[in-house]
């Protein structure tokens, strides 16, 4: 068990259990500047005076511009209340609710947590898009609306599904994490751009593009979007994400009627169409469909709101470093 330290303004002390993958030898090194005398970089220590570890091996120097793990104190674990707990690492002083959005239903004053600018804008943003979104989704996956006569000589190909455990990049490392069928139709995958996603759905790919162009993306490994559809009788088990830098956000496409819905922590929710619900996904959560229809939505990850620039260059510079390296699988 590792604590995170960095030398921005915000301290980085937070006890994390680390993944069990060769990522925690790069997760968290030395940062510019001031440092220890020693780094503890995974199960190595790094002299901050050599490039050379005790292995004596110089291609693991990391960066001049990373972050620090230092060893720390253990976690309260196992009791009833509800509170993040990511399995890779936690920003410590980030403001944090199970959900950013109250429902229709709330007497709240401000729809979203804490009247966030950044946040609202985002989801006012998927709001005002959700009909071009939907016919893209009903085009590209459903075949709603395009030529499927073999003799008309243009036969639409559908948009394939991607879900797949063996590439996924391991923030969901076990085909034990659902049942029933869960298919992902994806523009962003571990980090990655997919052309096909665009070519078939542009208007989709363009909104996403945005969010990345004013930098509210969450653009790391460990970064999302995706149609994601849950078929009847379908369940995705209780887990917890890897982080909490990122905010989730669902845009719901086609909500069943019946018991269908999400709990994040200890509040459980229904989903409503065309109404955005953001969520911090490093509380426990789980997802069930046990209604006779299919549920679909537009999931999408972008940065929590309170995390510093600096933060993000940090964080996307380790993640770019350990790729590599090759102790992140690429897409």
């Amino acid at each position: 068990r590792y604590a995170i330290r960095s030398c921005s303004n915000r301290c980085l002390a937070q006890q994390t259990t680390m993944l069990s993958c060769a990522l925690r030898r790069v997760c968290f090194v030395r940062v510019g500047g001031s440092s220890p005398t020693n780094v503890i970089v995974g199960s190595r220590r790094l002299a901050s005076t050599s490039n050379t570890t005790e292995e004596g091996s110089a291609d693991d120097t990391p960066p001049a511009d990373a972050a620090t793990v230092v060893q720390g104190p253990s976690l309260l674990t196992s009791t009833s209340v509800y509170r993040p707990s990511p399995s890779l690492f936690h920003l410590p002083g980030l403001r944090s609710l199970p959900f950013w959005t109250a429902p229709s239903s709330s007497s709240a004053r401000n729809r979203v947590a804490y009247n966030d600018p950044t946040v609202s804008a985002i989801v006012e943003q998927l709001e005002a898009s959700f009909d071009d979104i939907k016919k893209e989704y009903m085009a590209a996956v459903v075949g709603a609306g395009t030529k499927t006569d073999p003799d008309a000589g243009e036969v639409a190909k559908p948009l394939e599904p991607d879900y797949d455990v063996n590439v996924r990049g391991g923030e969901h490392a076990t085909d034990a994490l659902h049942t029933g069928t869960w298919d992902w139709h994806s523009y962003v995958l571990s980090g990655q751009r997919q052309p096909k996603f665009a070519e078939h759905c542009p208007e989709t790919a363009k909104i996403v593009d945005g969010l990345r162009g004013a930098g509210q993306l969450f653009e790391t490994p460990f970064s999302f979007c995706f149609f994601s559809t849950l078929q009847p009788n379908s369940t995705i088990k209780p887990h917890v994400g890897p982080m909490n830098l990122r905010l989730r956000i669902h845009l719901p496409i086609i909500v069943p009627e019946g018991d269908c819905a999400l709990r994040v922590g200890s509040q459980v929710r229904q989903w409503e169409e065309g109404k955005a619900l953001v969520l911090d996904d490093s509380y426990e959560h789980e997802v069930w469909n046990k209604s006779d229809g299919v549920r679909v939505l537009l999931l999408l990850d972008v940065w929590h709101p309170d995390i510093a620039d600096v933060e993000r260059e940090r964080v996307s510079k380790m993640f770019d470093y350990a790729k590599d390296k090759g102790w992140i699988e690429r897409s």
